[in-house]
């Protein structure tokens, strides 16, 4: 009987963790934005021969992450389950989950997939 005590109170403990730690619209709305940027440098990056590229790549770099950043905070939409939080992107009538948040930190998918959305919205 104490074993069961023990179990529900550190299951209780480990949910008042995971409900004060779960992250907000801005956390995952930053993580993404955050994705997106090395995403689009290291593309733009791949063919780096002069000076001269690397300034057009920081110029695209940059109008691309601020155009993928209002994208972003346009599309986004977070729903809030206490324990966690799930970011979805609906564009076209499809709705993509691009984000999971738990114990403060917000997971998103690997690199590829963000450049393939990217150019299937742009």
């Amino acid at each position: 009987m104490k074993g069961f005590f023990y179990t529900l109170l550190i299951l209780l403990a480990v949910a008042g963790i995971c409900v004060m730690t779960c992250p907000d619209r801005n956390a995952h709305s930053d993580a993404l934005k955050d994705l997106l940027n090395t995403a689009i440098t290291s593309e733009l990056s791949k063919d780096i021969e002069t000076e001269e590229d690397a300034g057009l790549v920081a110029f695209g770099s940059v109008l691309g992450t601020g155009i993928g950043g209002w994208v972003i905070d346009n599309m986004l939409t977070v729903e809030n389950y206490f324990v966690c939080s799930v970011g979805y992107i609906t564009y076209d009538g499809e709705t993509n989950v691009v984000s999971l948040g738990v114990l403060n930190h917000v997971f998103t998918p690997d690199d590829e997939k963000i450049l393939e959305k990217a150019k299937e919205i742009f």
